[in-house]
């Protein structure tokens, strides 16, 4: 079964140095793991979130590519894009080229933005620690 998208806030930031299509994709991604993107749910079309973004459909478009080729959504041909169901291994160099290129990001705007490197690890700890499976009570 189908699910049609479910409304999301998007936003895109100009002035931050990242990339539109990059905000774009990130935001996907962290909907994804939030479990606010279901399995099999239909992102909004590239018309309509370059429409409420103010962007040209152009910037979309390559982000559901990145999303893509990272396998987290499938686009399927005069259907739409739509988030994976389950989760496909990747092969070990894949995996490593994706991890390596968001590292390379990391570092990059990191020293661009004059933060030392154990700025970095600690936001990059930090953020791990939020990833980790919550014990209940």
């Amino acid at each position: 079964m189908v699910r049609t998208h479910t409304v999301m806030q998007f936003q895109v930031s100009p002035n931050s140095g990242v990339p539109l299509f990059r905000q774009i994709a990130n935001q996907v991604k962290a909907a994804h793991l939030r479990g606010a993107l279901a399995p099999e749910e239909r992102l909004p079309s590239v018309r309509e979130l370059a429409r409420d973004l103010a962007v040209n459909p152009t910037t979309v478009v390559k982000a559901y590519e990145l999303l893509e080729r990272e396998r987290v959504i499938v686009c399927r041909h005069g259907q739409g894009a739509f988030v994976r169901g389950g989760i496909e291994p990747l092969r070990d160099e894949e995996r490593e080229r994706l991890l390596g290129d968001l590292a390379s990001e990391l570092a990059r705007e990191g020293r661009r933005l004059g933060t030392s490197e154990s700025q970095l690890l600690g936001l990059l700890e930090n953020e791990l620690r939020k990833l980790r499976p919550r014990k209940v009570k």
